[in-house]
């Protein structure tokens, strides 16, 4: 009887251990995506040319303001699609947010309500969307090779909002 099991056993500890070499060989980041880096640094730099013109009236920007925000809306269920992709998909969340305290989110609720944004204020929320696009960038770019990329904490919402200067 223990000549039937001992194949047994060694058939499982192999099927075992081919499983184990299967599960570390399963990716744990998204791969490179041209397509991905190419919406983070596309929409990087239309946002950051629309917070400029937010000097100007809202209602001469808001048509090209929804756009963005449908644009970028676009992005995030690019990259949410996309498996192994939780990090890029969780900044793109933080960029699309449109809750009157996040980081687009107050910046349109503001503009629209107020009318247009004062240089100050478009100084600092420039700063804080463009770390925010640098991260995402990033996070694409590491899936290339290798570099050393900004952290993000989500801030840049309701704590830059102070002030309309």
């Amino acid at each position: 009887m223990t000549w039937i099991t001992r194949p047994t056993a060694l058939r499982n500890g192999l099927v075992a251990l081919a499983l184990a070499f299967l599960a570390a060989c399963t990716p744990i980041i998204a791969g490179y995506s041209l397509q991905a880096y190419t919406n983070a640094t596309q929409l990087k730099a239309e946002t950051l040319a629309l917070i400029d013109a937010s000097g100007e009236p809202w209602s001469d920007h808001a048509a090209e303001a929804r756009a963005l925000q449908t644009r970028i809306d676009g992005a995030y269920e690019f990259s949410a699609g996309t498996a192994y992709n939780r990090e890029a998909t969780e900044m793109w969340a933080k960029i699309r947010d449109r809750g009157d305290t996040a980081l687009l989110g107050a910046f349109f609720a503001r503009w629209s309500k107020a009318g247009t944004t004062g240089k100050a204020y478009r100084a600092r929320k420039h700063r804080f969307v463009a770390i925010a696009f640098d991260r995402l960038i990033c996070l694409e770019a590491n899936k290339k090779e290798k570099t050393a990329c900004p952290s993000f904490d989500g801030t840049g919402g309701a704590e830059a909002e102070a002030g309309n200067e």
